[in-house]
């Protein structure tokens, strides 16, 4: 693996470690120091972070996508397919955020910017936890594939 290859791979590693790593801190802590919250206070404080996140946060789920796109494309290498099947589990992430995760961000920021609370505060919330069982493995499954591509052998 040359040189450059070796700098995109670690760019698209730590790019969604970053991602992983929110998604398992919110998992492993989050999701019960929000349970203790009160319902306002848990909706007020996870809409200014989504907020925030929503902004910042795309560009490490990108850098991690581009990364495994050029090396899929440039890498003609054996393990070309490990690039290709961390690009689909990375896909499937982004398409389970827009579908289940996005539109319950933006409830929550949109209360959180007018002061309002929600009725359904606990129940959106209890469905954004219930998503991170499914991104965080689709993260892990990528994050360990990417990994793989590194430690592999040359072919």
């Amino acid at each position: 693996m040359s040189h450059w290859m070796w700098a995109v791979s670690i760019i698209g590693v730590l790019s969604t470690a970053v991602v992983f790593g929110t998604d398992i801190f919110f998992l492993t802590v989050g999701r019960s120091a929000l349970r203790l919250a009160s319902e306002s206070a848990a909706v007020e404080v996870m809409g200014f972070m989504h907020m925030f996140a929503d902004a910042r946060m795309p560009i490490w789920g990108l850098l991690a996508i581009l990364s495994n796109v050029l090396l899929g494309v440039l890498n003609r290498g054996a393990h070309r397919w490990l690039y290709v099947a961390s690009l689909s589990t990375l896909i499937l992430f982004v398409v389970f955020y827009n579908l289940l995760s996005k539109p319950i961000n933006r409830a929550q920021t949109e209360a959180a910017r007018v002061g309002e609370t929600l009725d359904n505060g606990r129940e959106l919330q209890a469905s954004w936890d219930k998503v991170l069982l499914i991104r965080v493995p689709l993260l892990a499954v990528s994050m360990l594939t990417q990994c793989l591509v590194l430690l592999a052998p040359a072919r």
